[in-house]
């Protein structure tokens, strides 16, 4: 893992989202293609309240990986958040699918009450 993304993860965990930014700026720099570094730039953004960004970044690290069930989940949150609750419910079905066909049914199941939840509002 490259410096700069490592830095960034390290500063998403300790809460300074806005220096993570930075960072993982410096790190798309140079890998303009690693969905990693998009996904952790939209999950700082998101801690901001930037959810535009957010929504940006996750869409494009998804665009790259299209299998990674814990970005798509996050779409749902952000859309939860924003009352979508049409597309939050989408997301986290999506999500559970995901993680179920790769043999992942805790977070499958996990994903499907996220699901049953949006669903009831």
């Amino acid at each position: 893992m490259d410096i700069d993304l490592e830095r960034g993860i390290n500063l998403i965990k300790q809460a300074d989202n806005a220096a993570a930014v930075s960072f993982l700026l410096k790190e798309l720099k140079k890998d303009p293609l690693n969905p990693e570094v998009f996904r952790h730039l939209g999950l700082a953004y998101f801690n901001l309240g930037n959810f535009k960004e957010a929504l940006i970044n996750w869409k494009k690290a998804i665009e790259l990986d299209p299998t990674h069930h814990q970005t798509i989940w996050n779409l749902g949150n952000l859309h939860e958040i924003e009352q979508r609750n049409n597309e939050a419910f989408q997301y986290y079905s999506q999500a559970a699918e995901i993680a179920e066909e790769e043999s992942n049914p805790k977070k499958a199941e996990r994903y499907r009450e996220w699901a049953k939840r949006v669903k009831r509002k």
